[in-house]
Protein backbone atom coordinates (compact mmCIF):
# COMPACT_ATOMS: atom_id res chain seq x y z
CA UNK A 1 0.00 0.00 0.00
CA UNK A 2 0.76 3.38 -0.66
CA UNK A 3 -0.51 6.40 0.61
CA UNK A 4 -0.21 10.32 -0.42
CA UNK A 5 -1.44 12.84 2.34
CA UNK A 6 -1.75 16.60 2.84
CA UNK A 7 -3.40 18.66 5.90
CA UNK A 8 -3.60 22.45 7.18
CA UNK A 9 -5.04 24.09 9.67
CA UNK A 10 -7.83 26.67 8.88
CA UNK A 11 -9.07 29.42 10.57
CA UNK A 12 -12.60 28.43 10.00
CA UNK A 13 -15.52 27.01 12.04
CA UNK A 14 -15.58 23.30 10.87
CA UNK A 15 -19.33 23.62 10.59
CA UNK A 16 -18.54 26.30 7.55
CA UNK A 17 -15.22 24.15 6.14
CA UNK A 18 -17.56 20.70 5.70
CA UNK A 19 -20.37 22.96 4.00
CA UNK A 20 -17.43 24.14 1.83
CA UNK A 21 -16.70 20.61 1.12
CA UNK A 22 -20.21 19.37 0.49
CA UNK A 23 -21.24 22.03 -1.73
CA UNK A 24 -19.92 20.18 -5.04
CA UNK A 25 -21.76 23.10 -7.62
CA UNK A 26 -19.41 25.74 -6.36
CA UNK A 27 -16.04 23.97 -6.56
CA UNK A 28 -15.19 25.82 -9.20
CA UNK A 29 -15.21 28.61 -7.18
CA UNK A 30 -11.92 27.60 -4.93
CA UNK A 31 -10.83 23.87 -6.00
CA UNK A 32 -7.47 24.05 -8.58
CA UNK A 33 -7.50 20.26 -8.54
CA UNK A 34 -10.61 19.10 -8.46
CA UNK A 35 -12.89 22.02 -9.97
CA UNK A 36 -16.31 19.88 -10.20
CA UNK A 37 -17.35 16.65 -8.76
CA UNK A 38 -20.94 15.52 -9.24
CA UNK A 39 -22.25 12.96 -6.19
CA UNK A 40 -25.51 11.86 -4.69
CA UNK A 41 -24.32 11.67 -1.54
CA UNK A 42 -25.64 8.37 -1.63
CA UNK A 43 -23.11 5.27 -0.14
CA UNK A 44 -22.11 2.85 -2.73
CA UNK A 45 -22.57 5.21 -6.06
CA UNK A 46 -20.71 6.96 -7.94
CA UNK A 47 -18.47 10.38 -7.74
CA UNK A 48 -17.72 12.00 -11.05
CA UNK A 49 -14.93 13.79 -10.13
CA UNK A 50 -13.44 16.36 -12.81
CA UNK A 51 -9.51 16.23 -12.10
CA UNK A 52 -6.84 18.68 -13.61
CA UNK A 53 -4.47 16.30 -12.48
CA UNK A 54 -0.94 19.09 -13.54
CA UNK A 55 -3.86 22.03 -12.74
CA UNK A 56 -3.14 23.49 -16.57
CA UNK A 57 -6.96 22.99 -17.62
CA UNK A 58 -7.04 19.44 -18.98
CA UNK A 59 -9.93 17.85 -17.34
CA UNK A 60 -10.21 14.24 -16.68
CA UNK A 61 -13.04 12.71 -15.52
CA UNK A 62 -12.68 9.55 -13.59
CA UNK A 63 -15.36 7.90 -11.68
CA UNK A 64 -14.89 6.08 -8.35
CA UNK A 65 -17.35 5.25 -5.68
CA UNK A 66 -18.92 7.07 -2.45
CA UNK A 67 -17.39 4.87 0.30
CA UNK A 68 -18.68 6.72 3.23
CA UNK A 69 -20.12 10.32 4.59
CA UNK A 70 -20.13 11.23 8.02
CA UNK A 71 -22.00 14.35 8.70
CA UNK A 72 -19.13 17.38 9.63
CA UNK A 73 -16.30 14.78 10.36
CA UNK A 74 -15.35 12.87 7.04
CA UNK A 75 -16.19 11.94 3.23
CA UNK A 76 -14.15 9.41 1.60
CA UNK A 77 -14.46 7.64 -2.20
CA UNK A 78 -12.57 5.09 -4.20
CA UNK A 79 -11.68 2.89 -7.04
CA UNK A 80 -13.48 -0.46 -5.66
CA UNK A 81 -13.92 -2.81 -8.65
CA UNK A 82 -11.55 -5.48 -9.60
CA UNK A 83 -8.99 -3.25 -11.03
CA UNK A 84 -5.50 -4.02 -10.81
CA UNK A 85 -5.78 -0.15 -8.10
CA UNK A 86 -7.75 0.13 -5.78
CA UNK A 87 -8.47 3.55 -3.88
CA UNK A 88 -9.08 5.23 -0.85
CA UNK A 89 -9.74 9.37 -0.40
CA UNK A 90 -10.82 10.39 2.41
CA UNK A 91 -11.45 14.17 3.36
CA UNK A 92 -11.38 14.86 7.32
CA UNK A 93 -12.05 17.17 9.78
CA UNK A 94 -11.03 17.85 13.36
CA UNK A 95 -11.98 21.09 15.69
CA UNK A 96 -8.84 22.65 16.81
CA UNK A 97 -10.93 25.50 18.68
CA UNK A 98 -14.36 26.84 17.85
CA UNK A 99 -12.91 28.85 15.04
CA UNK A 100 -10.08 26.64 14.03
CA UNK A 101 -10.34 23.64 11.94
CA UNK A 102 -7.68 20.63 10.60
CA UNK A 103 -8.45 19.60 6.95
CA UNK A 104 -6.52 16.19 6.81
CA UNK A 105 -6.66 14.71 3.59
CA UNK A 106 -5.38 11.33 2.40
CA UNK A 107 -5.68 8.62 -0.97
CA UNK A 108 -4.76 5.02 0.05
CA UNK A 109 -3.12 3.25 -2.79
CA UNK A 110 -3.67 -0.68 -3.29
CA UNK A 111 -2.66 -3.20 -6.54
CA UNK A 112 -0.01 -4.73 -8.53
CA UNK A 113 -0.15 -1.06 -10.89
CA UNK A 114 0.14 1.14 -8.00
CA UNK A 115 4.49 1.28 -8.47
CA UNK A 116 3.78 2.75 -11.65
CA UNK A 117 0.74 5.07 -10.67
CA UNK A 118 3.23 6.32 -8.16
CA UNK A 119 5.94 6.98 -10.46
CA UNK A 120 3.68 9.04 -13.62
CA UNK A 121 1.48 10.46 -11.15
CA UNK A 122 2.33 10.80 -6.89
CA UNK A 123 4.07 14.03 -7.42
CA UNK A 124 1.01 15.56 -9.32
CA UNK A 125 -1.43 14.15 -6.60
CA UNK A 126 0.69 15.63 -4.35
CA UNK A 127 0.73 19.26 -5.30
CA UNK A 128 -3.08 18.88 -6.22
CA UNK A 129 -3.67 17.61 -2.48
CA UNK A 130 -1.57 20.26 -1.37
CA UNK A 131 -3.55 23.29 -3.25
CA UNK A 132 -6.87 21.55 -2.27
CA UNK A 133 -5.67 22.49 1.26
CA UNK A 134 -4.50 25.99 0.70
CA UNK A 135 -7.79 26.94 -1.57
CA UNK A 136 -10.16 25.29 1.09
CA UNK A 137 -7.91 27.17 3.70
CA UNK A 138 -8.47 30.54 1.80
CA UNK A 139 -11.95 29.55 0.83
CA UNK A 140 -13.25 29.29 4.53
CA UNK A 141 -11.53 32.03 5.84
CA UNK A 142 -12.81 34.64 3.29
CA UNK A 143 -16.46 33.16 4.19
CA UNK A 144 -16.24 33.31 7.74
CA UNK A 145 -15.03 37.09 7.71
CA UNK A 146 -17.47 37.70 5.75
CA UNK A 147 -20.11 36.36 7.51
CA UNK A 148 -18.58 37.57 10.98
CA UNK A 149 -18.93 40.80 9.67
Amino acid sequence: MQIIESQIEIEAPKSLVWEILLDFDNYHLWNPFTPKIECDLVIGNPVHLHVDMKQNKKIRIQTETLLWNKTEESIAWGITKTFPVRTERAQILEVLSPIKTKYYTYDKFWGLLVPLVMLGFKKDIQNGFDSVGVSLKKRAEDLYLQRSQ
